[in-house]
C-alpha cells in the first residue's frame, strides 16, 4: 500500500506543475497562432526615403568611401539622408572581435556623420510616419528590441508619437534610420502570448532558455505520463478499483499528457533551422565596385524605377547593385569589372550555384533547382506569428546536399530565407504539421487549422483547469477530512479524486 501511495502522490504533484507549464504554453500558443508581433520596417523605410537622382559624379562606390574613412566594411546601402547622398556601411573595426556596427558616410566626401541626437532621431521619426513626436527615451534594448539581429544597430532613441494606436519607432543614431516599430496592441498581446509561452518576460526570447524548459518540459510530461500509466495498470489489476468517472478521467489525462509530449518536442524542432534571412556568401572574398552609383541610377531611370535605395551586395567573389523602389520592383546590375550596363531580374544560375557552395565547402557542391511552387520544406504558413517572421517570396532556389541538409535563396536579393542543416528526407509536417497543425492534411486549409488549433487548445485549457481546481479542493485549508468508507464497503479502496 506505501508504493501506491507514492505513486498516487508524485503523479498528483506532477500533474499540477505540468498543468501550469501547460496552462501558460496553451494560452500563449492560441495568441501567437492568431495574432502577429514583430513589424518589418523594411517597406514602410523604403516608402519613407526620398527617390535617388542620378547626379553625374556625385557619389564614391562603398568601398572608396569606406578606404577614405578608414573603416573595414562588409556591406554598404545608399540613399538620401537629409537630402544628402549617404552610404550607410555595416563596418567592424580592424583587428577587434567587437561586432560590426552600422556607421554613415557622405557619399561624396567620405565625411562620417556623428550619431544622431535624440531630437534629430525624433525628427527622423517623425519624417517616417508623418506624425509628432510626444516623447523620446535613450536605450540600448529593451523587451521588444532584443533580437540578436538589432546587435549593429544599437544604441536606439524609442521615440513615441501622437495617435490612438501607441505607435513607437526605435531609431538607429549609428544608422540613423528606423528599425523597428510597435503599437500598442501588438505590445499587449506580445505580452499575453509570448512571455507565458515561452516563459520569458524578455520578448523576443532568448537562445538558451527555450532549450532549459523544453527539457523540464518534456521530464515532467514523460514522468506523468508514466506515473499515470502506472497508475492506470494498477486500476486494470483491481489493485485500485476505480469508479467509471474517474477511469474516463485518467484516460483523457493520459491522451492529453502524450498530446503535450508531441507538442514539446515537436516544438523543440524548431530550435534547428535557421529562418533568418543572411547573406548567401559572406565568407568569400569581395570584389572590388568599380560601377559608378550614378550610372546605375540613370540605368534605373532609364526604366522607370524610381529607386529609393542602392545595395551592394557580394556574391561569389562578385559586386552587385541592388536598386530597389517603393514598391517591389527592384533590378540587379553587375558593379564590378565585369560589370555591363544589362539589367536583371534575379542573379544568374552560376553565380547563385557558387554561393550556395560556399555556405557548406565541407560538403561538395549541391544540387540546385529552380522552385515556382512550394514544396515540403518552403511553404506559406498560417500562424500569424510565425508569418510575420518568415519572407516565402517565389520563385526561389534549392539546394540540397548529399548528407541531407538543404538551402533556400531568394535569387532577386541574394538571400538565404531558410536553412536547414536537418535531413530534408523529414518533411514539414515535423514542426509546422505536429506542432502548429498546419500542414497535414485535413487541416491544410487555414479556416479547418483555426479550428482545430483552436478546439484542441480549449480541450487542453479545460483540461488545466480541471486538474488545478481539483488540486485545490484537495490542498485548500480548512477542508473537512473526507470520511473513508468502511472495509467491505461498494466504495473501499477507490482513490480519491
Amino acid at each position: 500500500m506505501g508504493m501506491k501511495k507514492v505513486v498516487v502522490s508524485l503523479h498528483q504533484m506532477l500533474g499540477v506543475v505540468l498543468a501550469l507549464l501547460l496552462l501558460a504554453w496553451m494560452v500563449g500558443g492560441l495568441v501567437l497562432h492568431f495574432v502577429p508581433f514583430g513589424a518589418s520596417v523594411l517597406a514602410e523605410r523604403l516608402t519613407a526615403l526620398p527617390p535617388l537622382q542620378a547626379l553625374p559624379g556625385c557619389c564614391l562606390t562603398a568601398q572608396q568611401a569606406a578606404r577614405r574613412a578608414g573603416l573595414l566594411a562588409t556591406e554598404g546601402r545608399l540613399s538620401l539622408h537629409g537630402g544628402v547622398p549617404v552610404w550607410r556601411l555595416l563596418v567592424r573595426e580592424p583587428g577587434s572581435d567587437d561586432a560590426p556596427r552600422w556607421t554613415v558616410l557622405d557619399a561624396r566626401s567620405a565625411a562620417a556623420l556623428p550619431p544622431l541626437s535624440e531630437s534629430q532621431a525624433a525628427a527622423v521619426a517623425e519624417a517616417f510616419s508623418g506624425r509628432r513626436m510626444l516623447q523620446t527615451d535613450w536605450l540600448d534594448s529593451d523587451p521588444w528590441t532584443r533580437s540578436p539581429e538589432l546587435d549593429p544597430y544599437r544604441p536606439l532613441v524609442k521615440v513615441t508619437l501622437d495617435g490612438d494606436d501607441g505607435l513607437q519607432l526605435y531609431v538607429s543614431v549609428g544608422a540613423a534610420e528606423v528599425v523597428r516599430s510597435t503599437r500598442l496592441a501588438e505590445r499587449f498581446w506580445s505580452r499575453l502570448g509570448s512571455a507565458p509561452h515561452w516563459l520569458d518576460p524578455t520578448v523576443p526570447r532568448s537562445p538558451a532558455r527555450p532549450w532549459h524548459q523544453m527539457v523540464v518540459g518534456l521530464l515532467l510530461a514523460a514522468a506523468t505520463l508514466a506515473l499515470g500509466l502506472g497508475q492506470f495498470l494498477l486500476y486494470r489489476l483491481g489493485w485500485i478499483p476505480a469508479r467509471a468517472g474517474l477511469r474516463w478521467y485518467q484516460l483523457a489525462g493520459l491522451v492529453a499528457v502524450a498530446c503535450a509530449l508531441s507538442w514539446m518536442f515537436t516544438g523543440s524542432l524548431d530550435m534547428e533551422q535557421d529562418f533568418g534571412a543572411t547573406p548567401l556568401a559572406r565568407a568569400m572574398p569581395s570584389a572590388e565596385a568599380t560601377l559608378d552609383p550614378s550610372r546605375a541610377l540613370a540605368q534605373a531611370q532609364l526604366r522607370g524605377i524610381a529607386v529609393r535605395e542602392l545595395d551592394l551586395l557580394q556574391v561569389a567573389g562578385q559586386a552587385w547593385y541592388l536598386l530597389r523602389e517603393a514598391g517591389r520592383r527592384q533590378m540587379l546590375l553587375r558593379a564590378d569589372a565585369g560589370a555591363s550596363l544589362e539589367p536583371l531580374p534575379v542573379l544568374p544560375e552560376a553565380t547563385v550555384a557558387r554561393a550556395l557552395s560556399a555556405l557548406r565547402p565541407q560538403s561538395g557542391a549541391p544540387s540546385l533547382r529552380r522552385l515556382d511552387a512550394y514544396d515540403e520544406q518552403y511553404y506559406l504558413c498560417h500562424r500569424a506569428w510565425i508569418c510575420r517572421q518568415q519572407e516565402r517570396p517565389l520563385p526561389a532556389w534549392r539546394a540540397d546536399w548529399a548528407d541531407g541538409a538543404r538551402a533556400y535563396a531568394d535569387p532577386a536579393s541574394a538571400r538565404v530565407l531558410l536553412n536547414s542543416p536537418a535531413p530534408a528526407a523529414l518533411p514539414r509536417w515535423r514542426y509546422p504539421g505536429l506542432h502548429g497543425l498546419t500542414e497535414v492534411p485535413p487541416w491544410a486549409r487555414a479556416g479547418l487549422c483555426h479550428g482545430v488549433v483552436l478546439g484542441l487548445s480549449l480541450l487542453g485549457l479545460g483540461l488545466c483547469l480541471g486538474v488545478l481546481a481539483a488540486a485545490w479542493q484537495a490542498l485548500r485549508p480548512g477542508l473537512p477530512e473526507r470520511r473513508q468508507p468502511a472495509a467491505g464497503s461498494p466504495g473501499a479502496g477507490t482513490l480519491a479524486s
